[in-house]
């Protein structure tokens, strides 16, 4: 009968270490995590760009661990996504993608965010911060910043109204898309537009149209394309011979032309 208190103990003391190793749980907190060598790629992050949005980083501990790798928005800390590692392993370099989506899987915005890893179930430390953009100016180059040839709703012969906003540049200089998407038309119209391209927006009822360009667009229809690609040079096609080299921009909302302005000086900035 008196073994059986000690057996009793023993048993206890094995469930409670058990449990203390448990994945995730306060135990993560006692392995001596430190977090090393963080670096945010690209330098200027852009939703549905070119280069995807990546952490780099390592870290090291006494043993493999599952780690908690939160997105944040900088000024309101609020959590906007949030992955998982699980087994990492210390002393690696590691990379962690976050493709600009919250956890509802909706375009995060516009704005500041910070980066933050650290064990599942423990303290979590900075990562770094960075600013994403869901938007880049159209014109990848000297430009003019007011509708020096035509604003939204400036009228037009044969009772039109102009539904875009002319940003003048030299001939030549090179378009990208304001933002990633597919290629919806690219073509010539010699009437009114000249060589043009319209891209969908991606994950957006937003379409962008680029009129006037100097030659056929660089992307075709149907063409997959990222925030930032080139997509042409900016010229006077169309029934813009006689004026100065411009691009035509327009955004159409569901289909229907909005003014632009507003926008563009937002991504100008």
């Amino acid at each position: 009968m008196p073994a059986r208190p000690a057996i009793l103990t023993l048993a206890l003391v094995l469930l409670a270490s058990l449990t203390a190793a448990a994945p995730g749980s306060g135990a993560e907190r006692g392995v001596g995590f430190d977090l090393r060598r963080t670096k945010i790629t690209p330098k200027h992050p852009t939703f549905d760009g070119r280069r995807e949005i990546r952490l780099h980083y390592g870290f090291g501990a006494s043993r493999p661990i599952d780690l908690r790798i939160e997105v944040r928005r900088a000024r309101s800390h609020r959590v906007v996504r949030v992955y998982r590692e699980r087994d990492a392993r210390p002393g690696r370099r590691l990379a962690r993608v976050w493709n600009g989506l919250d956890r509802r899987g909706r375009v995060a915005g516009d704005g500041r965010y910070e980066l933050r890893v650290g064990p599942a179930g423990g303290a979590m430390r900075p990562a770094g911060r960075f600013r994403l953009r869901t938007h880049v100016f159209p014109v990848a180059g000297r430009h003019g910043t007011r509708g020096a040839i035509g604003d939204f709703g400036a009228p037009r012969s044969g009772g039109r109204v102009h539904e875009g906003f002319d940003i003048t540049a030299g001939c030549g200089t090179r378009l990208v898309a304001a933002r990633g998407g597919r290629v919806e038309k690219a073509g010539f119209d010699p009437v009114l537009y000249g060589n043009y391209v319209l891209i969908d927006g991606r994950r957006s009822r937003q379409d962008y149209f680029y009129a006037h360009l100097i030659e056929r667009p660089a992307v075709d229809r149907h063409e997959r394309v990222r925030t930032g690609q080139p997509v042409g040079r900016v010229g006077r096609t169309g029934n813009a011979a006689s004026t100065p080299c411009h691009l035509h921009f327009e955004v159409r909302i569901g289909g229907h032309p909005v003014d632009p302005e507003p926008r563009l000086r937002d991504w100008n900035g």
